[in-house]
């Protein structure tokens, strides 16, 4: 089991070996990466030290553990289109006016794309739309479910948690709902925990959606982890085993993602993995590296 850690570097990571590489050609000093799966490539961010930011980012595709990276350009964010084979970006054009375009990760472009607010933060594209967050990083914000070709709203909720296959999964004042997109149709649902809005990371079929109801401030310092699956055919949870389990690492040297093969892979001290089904976890043995990077990608 390996994956591609964003530590300045960034970090090919092997489960039992430790570091195995540090690609080439990356930023390092005082930047920050983030790390994205596109099916099966891997695409980077690299922000600033700084907090406000007045410049795009530069994007970066993961070319291989000995390559340097292939650059995307500038945007101000990057999600993976539904194929897996290329990216939407919110590039900026001018002072005022940014624009969303589909690039494809096997080189060019699908064309110069519309116009879009700068403030539009892209999330990823599933056959009936591409999730979007408007006005990201105020409390005006609102998820949308758009036709990226024309801009059209397809669907819009306060918070749209995540989006897979025909669902959107969707965050009320106490409890959960799922939206079915074929029809139309919203079912309750009874939140297993109590807390925040959770991270949720779909399967790569899209079946179903890891759910990570993590607290940062379960009692004063201490964090908890709290990984739960649900199946929006069937709306049933699956807790994963061992949680919920304190932890030091949801901020920093931490992250979830699915292999190819359908299991979960957690990033907390060390990577494990996990199928569901499975009575337990399997543990690398190696520690993962320190620092204050966070979210993985797993490797083919």
């Amino acid at each position: 089991m390996t994956a591609l850690l964003p530590t300045t570097g960034p970090t090919v990571f092997d489960a039992d070996h430790g570091p195995v590489a540090t690609p080439p050609g990356y930023p390092d000093g005082n930047r920050v990466l983030s790390v994205l799966r596109v099916g099966e490539h891997v695409v980077l961010t690299v922000y600033p030290p700084y907090t406000h930011s007045t410049e795009p980012f530069e994007i970066l595709e993961y070319t291989g553990p000995a390559s340097p990276p292939r650059s995307l350009g500038q945007a101000w964010s990057v999600a993976p289109d539904a194929a897996g084979d290329g990216v939407w970006l919110v590039r900026q054009d001018s002072t005022d006016n940014c624009r969303l375009q589909h690039v494809s990760l096997a080189g060019g472009d699908f064309g110069r794309g519309g116009p879009a607010g700068c403030r539009v933060q892209v999330r990823g594209e599933i056959r009936h739309g591409l999730l979007i967050t408007v006005h990201s990083g105020s409390a005006e914000s609102a998820d949308v479910l758009i036709d990226p070709r024309t801009g059209r709203s397809v669907r819009q909720h306060p918070r749209i948690l995540g989006a897979a296959g025909d669902w959107l999964l969707l965050d009320g004042f106490t409890d959960l709902s799922l939206l079915d997109l074929r029809d139309g149709r919203t079912t309750p649902l009874t939140r297993p925990v109590s807390g925040g809005p959770p991270t949720v990371v779909p399967s790569r079929d899209g079946r179903i959606f890891a759910v990570d109801f993590a607290n940062p401030s379960y009692r004063g310092p201490v964090q908890t982890r709290d990984i739960w699956l649900l199946r929006p055919d069937t709306r049933t949870w699956e807790h994963a085993p061992g949680m919920p389990f304190i932890t030091e690492h949801l901020k920093r040297g931490g992250g979830i993602d699915w292999s190819e093969d359908g299991d979960l892979v957690l990033a907390d001290g060390v990577l494990a993995a996990w199928h569901p089904g499975e009575p337990q976890w399997r543990m690398g043995t190696a520690a993962l590296p320190p620092g204050d990077w966070s979210g993985i990608a797993v490797l083919p």
